[in-house]
């Protein structure tokens, strides 16, 4: 009975030491991701990816946007000439899919004048743009390789009406 209660003790020993040990590298893993989110977010309120391209004429059209009550969600980019806008319409409002496209076209115009605008609804180039959205905070992207993309994307939905 003695060596039956030797074992036990030390088992638990080696339990309660491994869970010690689990739990410590955890919790270096937990810091370390931490501080990368913190560095994450000090670069997009910084502003680092602004300075390269000011995306405001971008957050001006989408903000424009989601307050018409036909639209769902907008996504756009911008370079210092041309502005990429790509929507999605409220699965209600579909049938009048021409008339709101020309409506859109017509304020984006008006509110940009000074940009070459691309604005599309169809889901294709509305995923491709957030995806070009996405890439503006890479360090190797220039207003070149942007606009590049968003020609890219131009001639795309060009091909798609």
């Amino acid at each position: 009975m003695d060596g039956l209660m030797r074992m036990r003790k030390w088992l638990m020993m080696t339990v309660v030491i491994g869970i010690l040990m689990g739990g410590c590298t955890n919790e270096n893993k937990v810091k370390q991701q931490s501080m990368q989110g913190s560095d994450f977010m000090e670069i997009n309120t910084n502003g680092a990816q602004q300075a390269a391209i000011n995306q405001q004429a971008a957050e001006q059209a989408v903000a424009h946007l989601k307050e018409r009550d036909d639209i769902k969600d907008v996504v756009a980019v911008n370079t210092s000439k041309k502005l990429l806008v790509a929507y999605q319409i409220k699965h209600m409002h579909r049938f009048y899919r021409k008339q709101i496209e020309k409506e859109i076209d017509r304020q984006l115009i008006r509110l940009f004048p000074n940009y070459q605008i691309v604005s599309s609804s169809d889901l294709k180039i509305f995923w491709k743009t957030e995806e070009l959205r996405g890439k503006l905070g890479n360090k190797k992207w220039n207003e070149r390789k942007v606009d590049q993309q968003i020609e890219k994307i131009k001639q795309l939905s060009e091909e798609l009406t």
